[in-house]
Order: structure tokens, then C-alpha cells, then sequence
């Protein structure tokens, strides 16, 4: 009896809630899911899950308002828009996950019914898949491609040094992830052990590298590259290729940025691979408070008890999509870095973006096979075809063809970046295996 009485009580207790906050709740579990995050939202206390998901969407609309005013000058400015770089690279992008999502139905639909089920829940699989084939691609072009145009080597590795750290740092972020969360091989404090020597193996080796990159930037080519690196990045359209105005202030910003270091004592001897074990030390630290503070967070939240604890191959999956975001920002560094180099020609970063398009028509061209997708009376063919093969031809004619006196090798370098495009193919399987393989190996 006393049971069908609280049974009772949280009946009514439920129904007295408004409807809106339900719904709320039963959003928020859709969205874990989508993402792949163990929540059950829907059995827990309806004012602790409206408080889960509440929390972190306010704090997204204080960062988004506090940030709206630069995102909308950024979206709204002439710089913007004029970059062809930067438009390029987000259409690729966008052209890459549908060619991704419209290749894994395994049926025919139709457009809306195949954008409706990337929206409901493949993004977060597709987005770092999509990310690593842009990145990788626009890599081997660049050093394909702008080798056959006659690109010297220095003008080929440079765009590399902006973007190196980046690559790192997303690589030992899988790493610890994978340390930290490593099963315990025993009970007891010592069945920690071996968990908390691949943490401190992963910052130890982290730190080591950091310390012999910050010795290998001290050296004077690597300076005078960094300052060219630095004004490609504060270029603006219109600026002449290798000429900035002294009146800007990024001037003094580069200025202070290419100081800083130069008034510490350098080390008279020694190899850039035998940095000081202080810097070292130094370093470890500093990424062990980088990545354990929040680690630790997210552990002592999940051992509260509200939340079932995350498993290795979940926490992984959205760790690569959060991941994506900043390979994505290693994207548009690099693409900056090609476009406008003195020794280049503006046909070579047009001709890579016409290679990778053809490569997104090849993409979208063999899911179309297995898994078409239609729109009204086209085929799926067209659909999967079309839209790269249109951008691709205004590149060529637009971006290329203007600029062929500038580009001796024009012939041997469209040749190369035309029959590049088959080569996304083996390099989509490649990545399905590795990333595939990273998740379960480590879960």
C-alpha cells in the first residue's frame, strides 16, 4: 500500500510539470544519443535532467552573445566573402559530408529523406571523416600538384610549420584520453598503476616534444619563415602577395610575437633533440594541468552516480568530432598559408581546390552506386555529380585559365590534378579502417 502511494505521489508530481519541460528533456536525450553520449535524460528526475541539459546550453548562449558582435562582423565583412580560399574550402567541406552521408544509406532515397537522417544522427560520425579527407587531400595536392607546377621545395614544406602543432596536439588528446581511461588490471590502489604510467608516459613524451619544438623555433630560418607565415595569416584580398602596410596594427603584433624569446639566454651548445630537462618538466606540467584538470572534472562528475559510467569507444566518438572542429581550423591555416605566396601562382591553390572537387564527384559518384540518392526527376548520378563538377568548372575558368602566363608547367599541373581525383577512393578506406580501428582497439 505504501508503495502505490509514492508510485502515486511521483505520478502527480510528474503530470504537475509542464509539458514544455518534458518535451525539453526528451530533445536532450535525443541529442545524447545523436552524439552518442550515455545519458538517460528520461529516467532521471525530471528538475536534475531539465538542470543537465539547461546548464551547458546557457553557458553556450553567454559565450555565443558575448562572441555575436565579432561573428557577425567577421560573417558581414567584405574580407569574408572576397577570400575565395576560405568559401572554397567551406564548400568542399559541406560537399564532402553529403557525398559521405549519401553513400552510407544503403537504399534509395530521396534528397530530403537522406539530409533528414544526416541531421538526425550520422553528423557526428561523418564530420571527422569529412575533416581528415579535406585535410589529407589538400596536403597531397599541395605537394603533388605544386610540384609539378614547379614550386620549389622551401615554398612546398613551409605552410607545414603553422599547422604541425596543431596536428600534434590532437594526437596526444587521443592519447591521454586513452591512458587516463585505461581499465584497471586489478583491485585496489595498484590495479590503478598501470593507468596512471600511461598518463604520466603520454605527458612525459608530450612535454619532451613541446620543449624540442620551442628550440627548433629559435633557429634564424625558422624565425624568418614564421614572420612569413605570420603575414600570410593577416593577409587581406586585395593586398599585394608579399607586401603588408607597415600602418597596420598586426604589424606591431607580429613585431611582438616574433620578440618574444629573443631575450633569453640561448644554450651555447647542445642538439635541439637534448632540451633542458627543467623546460621539460616545465612543459609536463603545464600540459598535465591542460588536460588533467578537465579530465579530472568530467571523472568526479561521472562518479557522483547520476550519470552510468562513459565507455572508452563513446568518449572517443565525440572526442573526434569535438577534434574535427580544430583540424577544420588547421584547414583554413593552411589554405591561407598557399594562397598569395610570392613564389606561387595564383593558379596552383585553384588547381588543388579543382582537384579536390573532382575528388568529392568521384566520392559522391561511387556511393551513388550503392546508395542513390534522388531529387525530383534527376538522377543519381546528377545529384552526386553536379554541384562539384559546376564549382569545378568555374575554378578552372575563373581561377585558373586567367593566370596560365604566370604558370609555366600549366599543362603538366591541370594533367596531375585531374587524374588525382580517383586517388579519394583507397584514401576513404584507408581512414574508415583507421579511425574505426583507433575506436575499437582502444575501447
Amino acid at each position: 500500500m505504501g508503495a502505490v502511494t509514492v508510485i502515486g505521489a511521483v505520478a502527480v508530481q510528474n503530470e504537475a510539470r509542464p509539458a514544455w519541460m518534458g518535451a525539453v528533456i526528451r530533445g536532450g536525450q535525443h541529442v545524447a544519443d545523436a552524439l552518442g553520449i550515455p545519458a538517460h535524460l528520461t529516467t532521471m528526475d525530471p528538475d536534475t535532467a531539465f538542470g543537465v541539459i539547461a546548464m551547458p546550453v546557457l553557458l553556450a548562449l553567454v559565450l555565443l552573445g558575448v562572441q555575436a558582435g565579432a561573428i557577425a562582423r567577421a560573417v558581414t565583412s567584405r574580407d569574408f566573402w572576397d577570400d575565395t580560399g576560405r568559401l572554397l574550402g567551406l564548400a568542399q567541406l559541406l560537399l564532402l559530408v553529403l557525398a559521405y552521408a549519401f553513400g552510407t544509406g544503403g537504399q534509395s532515397r530521396s534528397f530530403g529523406a537522406a539530409v533528414g537522417d544526416l541531421l538526425s544522427g550520422q553528423l557526428p560520425d561523418l564530420l571527422p571523416m569529412a575533416v581528415a579527407t579535406q585535410w589529407l587531400l589538400l596536403s597531397i595536392l599541395w605537394l603533388v600538384v605544386g610540384a609539378s607546377a614547379g614550386v620549389r621545395r622551401s615554398d612546398l614544406t613551409a605552410p607545414f610549420d603553422a599547422v604541425r602543432g596543431m596536428a600534434l596536439i590532437a594526437v596526444f588528446v587521443v592519447a591521454f584520453t586513452a591512458a587516463w581511461m585505461a581499465p584497471p588490471s586489478g583491485t585496489g590502489p595498484t590495479g590503478r598503476l598501470p593507468a596512471v604510467v600511461a598518463v604520466g608516459a603520454v605527458l612525459l613524451l608530450f612535454g619532451y616534444l613541446s620543449a624540442v619544438s620551442r628550440s627548433h623555433e629559435q633557429r634564424p630560418d625558422i624565425l624568418s619563415r614564421r614572420r612569413e607565415i605570420l603575414e600570410h595569416s593577416f593577409r587581406r584580398p586585395g593586398d599585394t602577395p608579399g607586401q603588408t602596410p607597415s600602418n597596420r596594427p598586426e604589424e606591431a603584433f607580429i613585431a611582438a610575437l616574433l620578440a618574444r624569446g629573443q631575450d633569453r639566454p640561448v644554450r651555447p651548445t647542445g642538439s635541439i633533440w637534448l632540451p633542458a630537462p627543467a623546460l621539460v618538466l616545465r612543459l609536463c606540467l603545464l600540459w598535465a594541468a591542460l588536460l588533467g584538470v578537465p579530465a579530472a572534472a568530467v571523472t568526479w562528475i561521472f562518479s557522483t552516480g547520476h550519470f552510468p559510467p562513459p565507455d572508452l569507444p563513446g568518449v572517443l566518438r565525440v572526442e573526434l568530432a569535438v577534434l574535427s572542429v580544430m583540424v577544420l581550423m588547421m584547414v583554413f591555416s593552411f589554405r591561407r598559408n598557399l594562397d598569395g605566396r610570392i613564389r606561387v601562382s595564383p593558379a596552383v591553390p585553384r588547381l588543388i581546390d579543382l582537384s579536390l572537387l573532382l575528388s568529392v564527384g568521384w566520392l559522391g559518384l561511387s556511393g551513388a552506386w550503392s546508395s542513390p540518392v534522388t531529387l525530383g526527376p534527376l538522377p543519381a548520378w546528377v545529384v552526386a555529380l553536379g554541384p562539384p563538377l559546376v564549382i569545378a568548372l568555374l575554378v578552372l575558368l575563373l581561377g585558373v585559365l586567367p593566370h596560365r602566363r604566370q604558370t609555366p608547367r600549366l599543362a603538366l599541373a591541370l594533367t596531375v590534378a585531374v587524374a588525382a581525383g580517383p586517388f579519394v577512393l583507397p584514401l576513404r578506406s584507408a581512414l574508415q579502417h583507421l579511425l574505426g580501428g583507433i575506436v575499437h582497439a582502444l575501447g
